[in-house]
C-alpha cells in the first residue's frame, strides 16, 4: 500500500512543480520597444549640455515692399502742344514693389542648456521682384532683386516630449542689410526709375517648429520664420525713399550637430 501512494504523489509532485514553474516564467516580449525604450533613456540621462552647429536652407515667401519719398519729387512734363514751354510740377511718390518667392540658407553656433538654447546666427535671403506701383495706379514690370543679410542673437526653448520629436518656439534680434540688386522700370510721368542703395537696421524674428532627434548628437529640424526688418533706405530720381516694415515669412529645414 505504501508503495502505491509513492507511485501516484510522484507523478502528481511533478505536475504541481511543471505548473508552478510555468506560472513564474515571465512572458517573452519583443526587443523593439525594449530597444526604443532604452535608447529614449540614454538620451533622457546624457548630459544636455554643449556646443551646437546648425544649417539649412529655407524657402522664402514673397512680400510687398512700400517705399516713400520724404519729399515729392520735382518732373517736367512736355509741352502739352507745339511751342509751349515744359511744365515743371511737384508729385509724391509712393511706390509698391511686389517680389517672388525666393530662397535663403542659415548656418548657426550655438549652447544648449537643458531644454534651452541660445546661438549666433547668420542668415541670408534673397527674392525677385516682379512688380512695381506707383501711387496706387496699375502695376508696372520690373527686373531686379532684394537681398538681404541678418545677424542675430537668438534664444529657444525645446519642449520635452519623451520621444525623438521635440516642438521648439524661439526669437531673437539683431541687425540686417537690405539691397536692392538692379530694380529698374519705367513708371508713368517719372519715367526711367532706378532703385539704388544698400540700408542696415534692427531687425526681430521668431521662430517654431519641431525638432526630431536621429542619434545621440545629431537632430533634423522643420520650422516656421518670421523676421521684421524696419527703417531701410533706398534711393530714387535723387530723392531718398523710405521703407515700411517687412515683415518676411519662411519656411526652414536643416539640421543640428552638437560637438
Amino acid at each position: 500500500m505504501g508503495v502505491l501512494q509513492a507511485g501516484v504523489a510522484t507523478p502528481l509532485l511533478l505536475a504541481s512543480f511543471s505548473t508552478t514553474a510555468l506560472a513564474q516564467t515571465p512572458e517573452l516580449e519583443s526587443t523593439e520597444p525594449e530597444t526604443e525604450r532604452l535608447i529614449a533613456q540614454a538620451m533622457s540621462t546624457e548630459d544636455d549640455n554643449g556646443w551646437y552647429f546648425s544649417i539649412g536652407p529655407s524657402l522664402v515667401f514673397g512680400y510687398p515692399v512700400d517705399v516713400e519719398a520724404d519729399d515729392p519729387v520735382t518732373v517736367t512734363v512736355p509741352a502739352v502742344f507745339p511751342g509751349a514751354p515744359p511744365v515743371t510740377t511737384e508729385v509724391p511718390v509712393e511706390l509698391e514693389l511686389d517680389t517672388d518667392t525666393g530662397f535663403g540658407i542659415n548656418g548657426a553656433v550655438g549652447y544648449r542648456f537643458d531644454d534651452a538654447r541660445v546661438e549666433l546666427e547668420v542668415a541670408y535671403t534673397s527674392n525677385d521682384v516682379d512688380g512695381i506701383t506707383l501711387n496706387d495706379l496699375d502695376e508696372v514690370d520690373i527686373d531686379g532683386d532684394i537681398e538681404s543679410f541678418q545677424f542675430m542673437v537668438s534664444g529657444y526653448y525645446d519642449i520635452p516630449t519623451q520621444s525623438r520629436f521635440s516642438p521648439y518656439v524661439g526669437g531673437g534680434v539683431g541687425l540686417a542689410t537690405l539691397e536692392a540688386n538692379d530694380v529698374e522700370a519705367t513708371l508713368p510721368t517719372l519715367g526711367e526709375v532706378a532703385l539704388d542703395g544698400t540700408g542696415t537696421s534692427f531687425v526681430f524674428q521668431v521662430k517654431a517648429g519641431v525638432n526630431y532627434q536621429f542619434s545621440d548628437r545629431g537632430s533634423a529640424f522643420l520650422g516656421y520664420r518670421l523676421h521684421g526688418i524696419p527703417g531701410q533706405e533706398f534711393e530714387a530720381l535723387d530723392s531718398d525713399l523710405d521703407t515700411d516694415t517687412l515683415f518676411v515669412h519662411s519656411l526652414q529645414l536643416g539640421g543640428r550637430f552638437e560637438f
